[in-house]
């Protein structure tokens, strides 16, 4: 599970902060804005997985909840709470970039990490759709391929593969931008969780 929230994240990331053609102007639709939508993904694989959600994405900063999970990032630190283990884990997201572990920290510099290779014309849940094809530059990362679908300028969905073949089909759906909150919004107070909760600070 955790995986796979790694995973949406780098997907809304990359497209948050890469800079070329149909993703570049998504991009630039997202600047300066709050994006809040709706997903569902499935993780077929070895350990197949399906499950939906919701995002509110500005900048580095997000919040995400799904399948008993809830991921709150300010961009300085992240908070994720597992509702089912009553567990939190609070965890720093500054010094240096590690894309797996902290996806956050690609804005601003996903354009380092991959290459846009192509686009094609294609299907993706019964839609035509433009895919965007794009490779990592750096050898030794999680991530073998990425690809974004989208249809006009609107984001439909991605397919995430990995190095052991594991793939990732997300869903985008119901994608508002409203205006900018402030970092504090996506914060999270652990005073708020009951007494059983066990809350382990990493930081």
């Amino acid at each position: 599970m955790k995986r796979f929230f790694a995973s949406l994240l780098l997907t809304l990331l990359v497209v948050s902060a890469f800079g070329q053609n149909i993703v570049s102007d998504f991009a630039s639709s997202l600047k300066g804005h709050k994006a809040s939508f709706d997903y569902s993904f499935s993780v077929k694989g070895d350990l197949p997985l399906s499950g939906k959600g919701k995002v509110s994405l500005q900048g580095d900063a997000f919040t995400m909840t799904g399948n008993g999970l809830e991921v709150y990032c300010d961009g300085t630190t992240r908070w994720t709470v597992d509702t089912a283990a009553e567990e939190c884990y609070i965890e720093g997201v500054d010094g240096e970039i590690d894309y797996e572990a902290n996806p956050a920290l690609l804005v601003g510099a996903v354009d380092k990490a991959f290459t846009l290779k192509k686009t094609s014309t294609t299907t993706f849940k019964s839609k035509k759709v433009t895919a965007a094809y794009m490779e990592p530059k750096t050898k030794g990362t999680n991530f073998k391929s990425v690809i974004l679908y989208f249809s006009g300028s609107t984001l439909e969905g991605a397919s995430i593969t990995v190095t052991d073949g594991t793939v990732t089909e997300i869903v985008v759906s119901g994608m508002k931008l409203s205006e900018p909150q402030a970092k504090r919004t996506f914060s999270f107070d652990t005073k708020k969780l009951s007494k059983n909760y066990i809350v382990t600070d990493l930081r």
